[in-house]
């Protein structure tokens, strides 16, 4: 169903005013839980477990939960009732909660291993800072090569696509020297009317993924100038400039919290750094340092995004193309066109579309 560009700027004004909030919540959460929970909750899990990282793995679970429990209301009213709404989503309240518990397990179980992680470092290393900088890169290293095998399967199923459409990009993607292991579509509108189209995966397990409304709606032109798209991102090591710069962020943010991290844990009366109450007050330093960089991070990937776009553009040679799917893109994600410089320093990762049909116009 065609939406028009009130719509779409109706829709982003209201996420945009969600994330803020959950920026407020999250900020208050952490604030609340240290303030009265913390040490309480440090005395009840040490009364019935004396080990160290057991105790604090009782700690983090109902941390996670009491947070979860916390934000839920805005996080059902952004990810299911908002989408309903603006006729976005074709799932089901079960659906929804069901696939919002799978996420939840799966989060929580990353959260607690990169956590002890930390708290390891922290307990036996006098540089912990960088060892778990570290530990955080390697880490997302080996997510994403396993994501398409374990992670993305949870959510959706792999079918085949038709014989002429990947011979076309298998095609394209020996043509942008880019290797892929095989071409799938997903079964995407099942859960939502957005478009998409990715190449996930790393080395052996790179492979294409094709929304199967994308597939539908789009003309194998316009699908070669999305994955024309996705093959920059991949033959300019977009993936590895990415990755480094969120490392030297990450080591940025570690070097905040160590600097830090004694007179935290001196004031909240704890005798180590790596006293398990001081917790709460460790993961908002560590908000608010990521908060402060998240401009720099969209703004460099905004940068890796322009230039995907032009390798696109060089390489499906048609910017007609380019821009009708571009304008298809806007419509069916409603996405905003022109944000305020302000939402775009904060959150847009990606040129706004307005941008990206402007540069499409001027590409010789």
């Amino acid at each position: 169903m065609p939406k028009c560009p009130e719509e779409a700027a109706r829709y982003n004004k209201i996420r945009v005013r969600l994330r803020l909030a959950g920026i407020v919540f999250t900020l208050l959460f952490l604030v609340l839980f240290q303030i009265f929970l913390a040490s309480r909750l440090k005395t009840l899990a040490f009364s019935f477990i004396a080990n160290f990282y057991l105790a604090f793995t009782v700690f983090l679970v109902i941390f996670s939960l009491l947070n979860y429990a916390f934000e839920f209301p805005l996080h059902f009213y952004s990810g299911f009732i908002l989408e309903r709404k603006f006729r976005l989503s074709n799932m089901s309240i079960f659906a929804w909660l069901t696939d919002d518990i799978k996420k939840g397990i799966l989060s929580l179980v990353i959260f607690i291993l990169f956590i002890q992680a930390l708290y390891f470092f922290l307990r036996n290393f006098s540089a912990w800072w960088i060892w778990i900088a570290v530990f955080y890169l390697l880490a997302t290293i080996i997510l994403a090569k396993i994501a398409p095998l374990v992670v993305i399967p949870l959510f959706f199923k792999y079918y085949p696509v038709g014989d002429e459409l990947k011979k076309r990009i298998i095609d394209l993607s020996g043509k942008c020297g880019i290797r892929v292991l095989d071409v799938y579509k997903i079964d995407f509108s099942r859960k939502t009317n957005k478009l998409n189209a990715a190449v996930v995966g790393m080395g052996a397990t790179r492979r294409v993924l094709l929304a199967d409304n994308l597939i539908e709606n789009f003309t194998d032109d316009e699908i070669a100038g999305v994955l024309a798209h996705e093959f920059g991102h991949h033959k300019m090591f977009h993936t590895w400039k990415i990755l480094a710069f969120s490392a030297l962020s990450t080591f940025a943010s570690f070097f905040a919290l160590y600097l830090v991290s004694s007179p935290v844990a001196a004031s909240l009366g704890a005798e180590h750094i790596y006293d398990m109450k001081v917790f709460p007050a460790f993961m908002l330093v560590l908000f608010l340092v990521t908060f402060a960089l998240g401009p720099l991070q969209n703004g460099f990937s905004r940068h890796l995004e322009r230039n995907a776009d032009l390798f696109a553009l060089r390489t499906i040679q048609n910017r007609d193309v380019f821009i009708s799917l571009m304008r298809k893109l806007a419509e069916r994600n409603l996405a905003e066109r022109n944000p305020s410089k302000l939402v775009k320093l904060l959150f847009y990762d990606h040129p706004p579309i307005s941008e990206r049909i402007k540069m499409a116009e001027k590409f010789e």
